[in-house]
């Protein structure tokens, strides 16, 4: 595990947002907003905790027609959604946490220092909630061999931004229903790596709720960053942002199924030169 790269952080520490839309195209366009506004020279480090309704996410060089049963998605009013980091396929409903960490790059972290010192997170998280957890680099995070959390991210030479989701009492027969790794064989288009999943519910033998999570997860940040989390909302420039991107691209079929349009639709003011990835 690398060093813990800590914040030179002001008075105001770091941002807490705790922020859900109703769709997942509007969470997830304002995930690319932040991830905009970190460029600008007042940003504040930013976590975010959010909730998305039951819906499938893929990875912005995915085949929606290769990792997910479109129909069992129409019948259930499960909506299809395509982020701006690379990756595989996941699941989300209401007993998913996801979590945000959103910051300039701290000087000379790596992609995998970026994915390891965040899931340091993550495994403090379920520690506090008497888990035993594994990290398996570059991104996954298993308990008894089962995964529980994944991660994705993009990293720019000005901007560090990192996405992870905490399966806690999610359908997984759901899950298991709607997302299809292999019933399109080929296709030249990145694949999920298909992994038996778990939950914290499962594991505990108890109900766990979301809300007890996310205060957990805001004192495992704290340890970990040794930084201070205080609540706020958004600057007015992000949520026009967040607005043009879902009215623009993540609204769209265009952006959602059509992966030919995967590479800069919508996006008129670009993040510049950065990597993007997770399996």
């Amino acid at each position: 595990m690398p060093p813990v790269v800590r914040e030179n952080t002001t008075s105001a520490g770091w941002r807490l947002l705790d922020l859900s839309y109703p769709t997942a195209s509007e969470n997830l366009a304002l995930e690319e907003a932040l991830a905009r506004s970190s460029l600008s020279i007042t940003f504040q480090p930013t976590v975010r905790l959010w909730v998305n309704a039951p819906s499938v996410i893929i990875g912005r060089f995915q085949d929606a027609y290769a990792e997910v049963d479109l129909d069992v998605c129409r019948r259930s009013g499960i909506q299809i959604a395509r982020r701006f980091t690379g990756g595989g396929a996941v699941f989300h409903d209401e007993g998913n946490l996801n979590f945000t960490v959103v910051r300039k790059r701290p000087e000379g972290i790596s992609l995998n220092e970026l994915y390891a010192l965040n899931a340091s997170v993550v495994l403090e998280l379920l520690s506090r909630l008497g888990l035993k957890a594994n990290f398996e680099p570059l991104n996954t995070i298993l308990v008894s061999g089962k995964k529980i959390s994944g991660a994705a991210a993009a990293l720019g030479h000005d901007f560090a931004f990192w996405h992870a989701s905490i399966l806690i009492s999610t359908d997984t027969k759901l899950l298991n229903r709607v997302l299809s790794p292999g019933r399109l064989s080929v296709t030249r288009f990145i694949r999920s790596r298909w992994q038996p999943v778990t939950t914290v519910t499962e594991l505990t033998g108890r109900p766990v709720d979301v809300e007890d999570v996310k205060r957990q997860l805001v004192k495992s940040f704290e340890r970990v960053y040794e930084a201070r989390l205080e609540a706020g909302g958004l600057q007015k420039e992000e949520e026009l942002g967040m607005s043009l991107l879902h009215r623009q691209k993540y609204s769209s079929s265009e952006w959602n199924l059509n992966h030919k349009l995967t590479r800069g639709a919508g996006c008129r003011k670009s993040l510049g030169t950065h990597t993007t990835i997770a399996v």
